[in-house]
């Protein structure tokens, strides 16, 4: 990791100014009963002095600089992580970069798998706002999955197929998010556990702590889930340091963006084991998740560290994949005619090291077929079963949930694959095409309120219908048909506000039109306005979207 800020903090004063003083205070994982996912401990400040050697046993620190001896009047405050090997860490002489014997990165059987994730960023979001990182993925030979389509509405149902190949209903049941420990649990199986079964060294990293993905309304890991783990860190930075705001999320950290903790870590964790197989999940939701926009100001810092990944020759021994979980999911994009396919196709480019499209020539042409079919996170997480099973094929490597089995993106998909069969539900299946319908037809009308029963209904079954108001229809928007019918069924995507607050809801249902039923997942119901200030009287993950709370 780089540590020029240390050396300008630390040398010019230590030359110049001898009554500066400054220390560090290392950042422990807390152990506070059940809640150690989401506590820190800071131990006591030490005094360090010039060339002074971090120990072994150090993961994260917080540096503070000040001047008067008695009153410590702080000048500079800073945060760092380390990834530690057998070698001893050095505050001067950190610099992040690799070793250069590529002949053991290229002669190795391994390739690492890195991801790096970017929340709510659709891949025509990228193009609008990221220009930069855009031409640079095009440039630089990354293949883009262009039927990559979200299985699932928010970040943990799109996630999970990832790196568990569970879907949502599997992953709640096996999982237990909610319940303490549930997520360390071996039937739990995320794949980067595979991976160091493999041998790999394991590394995750997600800003933003009160909202990532395992621990907003969940429990979290009552263990570190990978070998390096930098939660603690993150939790320490949001209250130690100060901390600027943009978009309502914590965007400035101290003196860096907050989404360059995580990429800084990755890339040390990259450069610390050059010569070693890596897995690491590594996920921004900082500058991206509430509005559609901010993304732009990170463009450029985006840019600089696929550079830096380049340059470090870290896209030359590891498969890199750049994605997110799906588009924005609220907000003025999904009133655009884009705005269905902005939610639905998420971000996903995977850059490839030659060695590897060398040794694998049938590999590569499947992907360039793949680049043009349907595809899902359940894909992604066959894909990297593949890379470890190709890699030893001795050992086993068993699906384990019973339900949708991926195809890796080496293997050529199916031209005729449909949403069904890849496992994307009907609601978000951005590939079956609908006809517009009057909104003033009686039909589609009477559906809109038998909706608004069954989201009723929910709200009673849930037991909070005494903090959420009921539902009632303010206007119908939009109402399309889908275009291949069954006899006696029509499937209709209805767009509607209802009272109170005017909120705005997309669902897909499926009418029988003899019983006069619905058939309809009312967890699958996208809710097209933020919904943060609407539904703060509950803290139910998926019953948000559907609660007004009651004046």
């Amino acid at each position: 990791m780089n540590m020029e800020a240390i050396e300008r903090a630390v040398k010019p004063l230590n030359a110049s100014a001898r009554d500066v003083r400054c220390c560090y205070q290392q950042i422990v994982r807390a152990e506070i009963g059940g809640k150690t996912d989401s506590n820190y401990k800071l131990l006591n400040c030490v005094i360090f002095h010039q060339n002074f050697i971090v120990p072994q046993h150090i993961d994260y620190i917080i540096t503070e600089c000040y001047i008067d001896k008695e009153s410590k009047r702080t000048i500079q405050k800073d945060a760092f992580s380390f990834i530690q090997t057998p070698t001893v860490v050095q505050l001067k002489n950190i610099t992040g970069s690799a070793s250069k014997n590529q002949s053991a990165v290229l002669d190795a059987i391994k390739p690492s798998v890195l991801l790096f994730g970017i929340d709510a960023l659709s891949r025509i979001n990228l193009r609008r706002t990221m220009p930069l990182t855009f031409k640079y993925l095009q440039s630089n030979q990354w293949f883009e999955l262009r039927g990559y389509n979200k299985v699932g509405d928010n970040t943990f149902p799109n996630l999970m197929p990832l790196l568990t190949s569970y879907n949502s209903t599997t992953a709640e049941k096996k999982c237990l998010p909610q319940t303490l420990g549930g997520l360390n649990k071996p039937v739990c199986n995320f794949i980067w556990n595979d991976f160091k079964r493999f041998g790999y060294k394991t590394a995750y990293a997600e800003d933003t702590s009160f909202m990532s993905t395992f621990n907003y309304l969940k429990e979290g890991f009552d263990q570190p889930p990978t070998d390096y783990y930098l939660r603690p860190m993150t939790l320490a930075i949001e209250k130690e340091l100060k901390v600027a705001t943009k978009d309502e999320l914590p965007y400035c950290v101290g003196r860096k963006h907050y989404g360059e903790y995580i990429y800084d870590y990755a890339l040390q964790f990259a450069n610390s084991f050059a010569a070693e197989p890596l897995f690491g999940l590594f996920w921004s939701n900082s500058f991206s998740h509430n509005y559609f926009d901010t993304e732009a100001t990170m463009d450029v810092k985006v840019l600089e560290y696929l550079e830096k990944m380049k340059s470090e020759s870290i896209l030359e021994r590891s498969i890199v994949i750049l994605l997110s979980d799906h588009g924005m999911r609220w907000g003025p994009l999904l009133q655009l005619k884009s705005g269905f396919l902005e939610e639905r196709l998420p971000t996903m480019f995977i850059s490839i090291p030659s060695w590897y499209q060398n040794k694998y020539p049938d590999f590569m042409k499947n992907l360039q077929i793949n680049q043009r079919r349907l595809t899902t996170t359940y894909d992604i997480y066959a894909t990297m079963k593949h890379i470890l099973e190709v890699a030893e094929p001795e050992k086993e490597f068993p699906y384990l949930n019973g339900t949708i089995h991926g195809v890796s993106i080496f293997r050529e998909i199916p031209e005729d694959r449909t949403c069904d069969n890849a496992g994307i539900p009907e609601h978000w299946c951005a590939c079956v095409p609908y006809e517009i319908v009057p909104t003033s037809d009686e039909v589609a009308k009477n559906v809109t309120a038998l909706v608004l029963g069954e989201m009723n209904q929910y709200l009673n079954n849930k037991n909070i219908s005494d903090k959420c108001a009921e539902l009632k229809l303010e206007t119908i928007n939009s109402i399309e048909m889908k275009m291949i019918k069954i006899p006696n069924e029509s499937t209709y995507r209805i767009s509607f506000e209802a009272n109170p607050e005017k909120a705005r809801f997309q669902a897909t249902i499926v009418y029988n039109i003899t019983t006069n039923t619905i058939k309809t997942d009312v967890e699958d119901i996208s809710r097209l306005d933020s919904y943060a200030k609407t539904s703060n009287c509950i803290d139910l993950k998926e019953e948000k979207k559907y609660c007004l709370c009651k004046k």
